[in-house]
C-alpha cells in the first residue's frame, strides 16, 4: 500500500486552509445566510475540494484505499497544530479554537 507523501501533505495543506479560510469567514463576517445554509454551502464546497484532492492523490500513484485514512491522519495534525498555533496567540484554548472553525458554540 502506497500513499505519496508529497501530494498528500500538499492537498491536506490547502484543505487545512479552506477550512480556516471559512472559519474565520465565518467567525468576522455578518452572516447572509441562516446557519442551516451556511452550513450546508460550507459542506458542499468542501466535498467538491475534498474530491479534487482525493483525485490528485490517486492519479500521483496512491492506493486508493489508503487515501482517506491517510487524509482523515493528515487533517486531523494540520487543523490541531492551527488550532494550538491560534490558542497560544489568544486566551482561548485549543478546543475552543476547534469548535470556532467548525461553526460550532464556543462552550
Amino acid at each position: 500500500m502506497y500513499i505519496d507523501m508529497t501530494v498528500l501533505d500538499q492537498e491536506c495543506t490547502r484543505l487545512a486552509c479552506l477550512m480556516a479560510e471559512r472559519g474565520m469567514d465565518h467567525l468576522t463576517l455578518p452572516p447572509s445566510r441562516s446557519p442551516r445554509e451556511e452550513g450546508a454551502a460550507l459542506e458542499a464546497e468542501f466535498s467538491v475540494e475534498l474530491e479534487k484532492s482525493f483525485g490528485k492523490i490517486v492519479a500521483a500513484g496512491s492506493d486508493a484505499e489508503c487515501v482517506l485514512p491517510s487524509m482523515l491522519m493528515q487533517m486531523a495534525g494540520k487543523l490541531t497544530a492551527l488550532a494550538t498555533e491560534l490558542s497560544l496567540r489568544s486566551d482561548r484554548d485549543a478546543a475552543e479554537v476547534i469548535r470556532s472553525i467548525g461553526g460550532g458554540s464556543g462552550r
